[in-house]
């Protein structure tokens, strides 16, 4: 008897012990700010503006960075007249890598984002925003994509409501990995041969990627490599570059 009233007790204090758990976690749970959801109306709003400025402003930059040949502006060394990277010069190879272009990306980003929030003034009469220091953005181009994600925290206050964020992401669906690599293997193979090699410019060519090429001078060919499966809002990915002979 003494064993199943001991047997009891234990049960009885093992759901008590439960019940207690319970309710602490649901008390507790109102405290807690999930990850990626905003604390308050207010940081709902900032949120909004600052992702939008980052999507706007990676769009932009990858479509520019593409234009300039993987730089967001031209390098010194370039066509005289229309500012065109040389990917060969001197038979040698200028091409920039993948990573040199991510970097480019990432301080196109930090200065259109500077442009675009303009310190936040919209919201200078309704809001205290303090600001820290946005990290260089991480940038990460992959076959079909261009990634980033930003470091940026901010303190949101009106009133007696005060939250923070900092934690940013977005993409843009231009394939600039395709087209790297592209360009990357038909600059190769010209570097083998003294002049330009046709079958070498058709044989990189995938699907939806399509090549014209002119000339800016007697020993300047300048290529635009357009793919038109990267198009957004009507404008087509065009990548140039410019190679002498």
């Amino acid at each position: 008897m003494l064993n199943k009233r001991a047997q009891l007790t234990i049960f009885i204090i093992i759901a008590i012990l439960i019940v207690a758990v319970v309710a602490l976690f649901f008390s507790l749970r109102g405290n807690l700010k999930l990850p990626g959801k905003p604390a308050s109306p207010e940081t709902a709003e900032i949120q909004n503006f600052v992702q939008e400025c980052l999507d706007d402003s990676l769009e932009e930059v990858v479509f520019k960075v593409g234009e300039n040949g993987g730089y967001y502006f031209p390098p010194k060394v370039s066509t005289p007249v229309l500012e065109v990277p040389y990917y060969i010069k001197n038979n040698k190879n200028l091409m920039p890598s993948k990573e040199d272009i991510e970097r480019e990306i990432s301080r196109g980003i930090e200065r259109e984002l500077f442009f675009c929030i303009e310190d936040f003034t919209f919201f200078e009469n309704e809001y205290e925003i303090t600001k820290g220091k946005i990290t260089p953005p991480e940038v990460v181009i992959e076959p079909e994509r261009v990634l980033i994600e930003m470091n940026y925290p901010l303190t949101i206050q009106k009133g007696d409501s005060k939250s923070k964020i900092e934690d940013f992401n977005s993409e843009v669906p231009v394939r600039l990995g395709i087209v790297y690599d592209a360009v990357a293997r038909f600059v190769e193979e010209e570097i083998k041969t003294p002049e330009m090699c046709v079958n070498c410019l058709l044989e990189v060519l995938g699907e939806g990627l399509y090549i014209n090429n002119f000339k800016e001078n007697d020993n300047t060919e300048i290529f635009v490599l357009t793919d038109y499966n990267s198009i957004i809002n009507k404008k087509k990915f065009i990548y140039n570059f410019a190679n002498e002979y």
